[in-house]
């Protein structure tokens, strides 16, 4: 049977069993089904949801004073898979974009399996242990990791093209190979599938594959191609790099503490994660793997124990010496979590079970014994899945399944038409199950200052952790700001929220939003004293109200600014009580010396438009001035007095302010970020050249 048949094959036999309930992603753990449920799938709601109805949202104002949606790369919002959620409803297009993804993941492997020499039972193993085991099984959790990992079996074709003289159409494959993995938003999934790439190209030129391969030439395709894939890529990765650049998880090298942010790995994590997602293939495909080494002579043979062997050693983490080739090699320790290079392995031991395979088949003199085995294995784990419970809490691959309670959902939407442009706190109460729930109100179109988000900007993170903890960074320094406001007692030796509540009047925080019994906690119920927080009749049953009466306008005229100094001062400032900034402000340039005729204090500007990616602001000015708009300063945005540009500076460490002169003027603001322009334009040029690359060898 041919690689092409046999992947085929393979991808609608696992598509198949995962839609029937077969392939189960497996959450032992309440936490790790909670990206799933509360980030990505209301993501993909919001997001797509808004594209259907014609209105785009490249920015999000509806979190943190507003954060740029694009540069949440691993929404994979341009991967061309993606249009399922425009033309299903999100439950339905999860679960096909899930089944998908399985079927390619063992497919391709299978057909490289195949093309590397196995037979088709072994080939149809090895694509079995590749996509239902290990990382790739619990990556269902995390659609934009499976989505990218799935893509490197098809490099690894890809591959064998640019040594057996194909190379136009190997460097064709590999470069949507990497565009399409890139676009998925698991970057860390494709530096890693391009490692395992490189050394399967390393392996077949040492080896002479094919009598006509040339080294420069295929390593010049290689070059080549990987850098068409990274252009295929570069409307998501540029958005992407621009907030990274500005943003609290740098594109450098990690310390071993922020390495390892969830804990150091141990001996039954890794066994926990590696075996004991499928043992039903798992066991199998190890005990089949001694049998291989009689093919040690053979690349596919080489190469898995080679790559394969580096990548489960490095994911063992500092236990050995040879982690130091982590920070060595390139890009490898810009990512967390180094266990997941059992992605490379996976596919390996894919390789090796079915190299065993052939070889027993062979000692055993039987012809059929390899399509038992096989038969044997899938026979188990459609059984076995088949009559597993359903997980708890059930992912949202049906209607029923949404991650959040419609009544109270309803009543977030109620209270994000009667505030208007001020904004509200909605305090969650961390891993417990409740209504208030991460990304939330970018669903009801609530003006959030909490909300859950992995990549933040330096400015978002300096402002609210210096609320939450008096200082710009947190106590524990391994802990990164990612858009959670919940904490109520500060570190030892440090003064509550409550002192410092200045900073969400600043940022217009008039509503705050919990779920009881939250008031009740004593450091909750400390906090709403202190803070001065008048109760007001709850918004339904067990979802408390309450309103801050000293919340400032989120559009206000300042006279006096004066250059800010460094953030950790300001930040001080900014947070004392009779801090004032209608009466005078800070910024990012040099002092704006106020007319002799100034009032001495401001007054409140008008919002008349307040859309995703513009907000119009009408203000009168008695002399010339700076009008101030409480969202989220950064890159991309552009600003218009009366038509005529002017510069946008940033104000009070966290937002924006435009100079404007004496009348009364309607100030725009609108986001126009240059990278996505650019990247787009990469994109395009890469994909034309790509179709001229097809027609060429087709």
């Amino acid at each position: 049977m041919s690689p092409r048949g046999i992947g085929i094959g393979v991808a609608a036999l696992m598509a198949a069993l995962w839609s029937l309930g077969a392939l189960k992603p497996p959450h032992p753990l309440h936490w790790t089904a909670l990206d799933l449920r509360w980030y990505f799938f209301p993501l993909y709601e919001a997001f797509y949801g808004a594209l259907r109805a014609g209105a785009p949202m490249i920015w999000n104002p509806y979190q943190l004073c507003g954060v740029p949606i694009l540069g949440t790369l691993q929404a994979g919002f341009f991967y061309p898979f993606h249009v399922l959620y425009l033309l299903l409803p999100t439950p339905w297009a999860l679960a096909a974009s899930t089944a998908l993804h399985v079927g390619l993941a063992a497919g391709s492997a299978a057909a490289f399996a195949r093309r590397a020499g196995l037979s088709p039972a072994a080939a149809t193993l090895a694509g079995i242990v590749f996509a239902t085991t290990g990382t790739m099984r619990h990556w269902q959790l995390w659609p934009y990791l499976l989505e990218a990992c799935a893509w490197m079996p098809v490099g690894a074709i890809a591959i064998l093209d640019l040594t057996e003289d194909r190379r136009g159409r190997g460097a064709l494959l590999l470069a949507l190979s990497t565009g399409a993995s890139f676009l998925a938003g698991g970057p860390q999934g494709t530096i890693f599938a391009a490692y395992a790439w490189a050394g399967l190209l390393l392996v077949r030129l040492l080896l002479g594959a094919g009598t006509r391969a040339r080294w420069l030439p295929a390593l010049g395709a290689f070059g080549a191609a990987l850098l068409a894939g990274g252009a295929l890529g570069a409307v998501a990765l540029l958005p992407a790099y621009d907030v990274a650049r500005e943003g609290v998880r740098l594109t450098e090298t990690l310390s071993p503490a922020y390495l390892y942010a969830m804990g150091m790995p141990t001996m039954s994590g890794f066994a926990q994660l590696w075996i004991a997602s499928e043992p039903w293939v798992m066991l199998p495909a190890i005990a089949l793997v001694p049998f291989a080494l009689p093919a040690t002579r053979g690349w596919p043979a080489v190469w898995a124990m080679a790559v394969g062997g580096l990548a489960v050693v490095l994911a063992l983490g500092p236990v050995t010496p040879a982690f130091r080739l982590y920070y060595v090699l390139p890009l490898l320790s810009w990512f967390r979590e180094p266990i997941r290079l059992l992605l490379i392995a996976g596919l390996c031991l894919g390789i090796l079970a079915g190299l065993g395979l052939d070889t027993l088949t062979r000692l055993a003199r039987v012809p059929a014994a390899g399509v038992a085995v096989a038969a044997a294995i899938l026979v188990t784990i459609t059984v076995h899945g088949l009559g597993t419970p359903r997980p708890e809490p059930p992912l949202p691959y049906r209607r029923s399944d949404a991650p959040w309670d419609p009544r109270l959902y309803a009543a977030e939407v109620r209270l994000a038409e009667a505030i208007g442009p001020d904004r509200v706190w909605s305090v969650n109460g961390g891993l417990a199950p409740a209504s208030l729930l991460p990304k939330l109100p970018t669903l009801t179109r609530l003006r959030s200052i909490e909300d859950y988000e992995p990549l933040t900007l330096r400015r978002q993170s300096e402002f609210f952790v210096y609320f939450l903890e008096g200082s710009t960074r947190f106590w524990q320094l391994t802990e990164s700001f990612e858009g959670r406001i919940k904490k109520f007692a500060p570190p030892r030796g440090r003064e509550p929220p409550a002192t410092r509540r200045r900073l969400l009047d600043l940022a217009a925080t008039r509503w705050i939003l919990m779920q009881s019994p939250a008031p009740t906690n004593p450091n909750v119920a400390a906090f709403i004293r202190d803070a001065g927080l008048v109760a007001r009749p709850p918004l339904d049953p067990g979802l408390e109200l309450f309103e801050n009466p000293r919340a400032l306008p989120r559009a206000y005229v300042t006279y006096r600014a004066r250059r800010a100094p460094v953030a950790r001062e300001l930040l001080a400032l900014m947070a004392r009580e009779d801090f004032d900034p209608l009466v005078e402000s800070w910024i990012e340039a040099d002092d704006l010396e106020p007319a002799s005729n100034a009032p001495p204090r401001g007054a409140a500007a008008t919002i008349v438009r307040d859309d995703a990616q513009v907000v119009e602001v009408d203000a009168t000015l008695a002399v010339p001035g700076l009008v101030v708009l409480a969202d989220t300063y950064a890159s991309g945005w552009t600003a218009t007095v009366d038509g005529a540009q002017a510069p946008i500076l940033a104000t009070n460490h966290l937002f924006r302010g435009v100079p404007a002169p004496a009348g009364t003027h309607r100030v725009r603001f609108e986001y126009r970020p240059r990278p996505l322009v650019i990247g787009a334009a990469l994109t395009l040029a890469s994909a034309l050249g790509l179709l001229v690359l097809a027609w060429r060898v087709r």
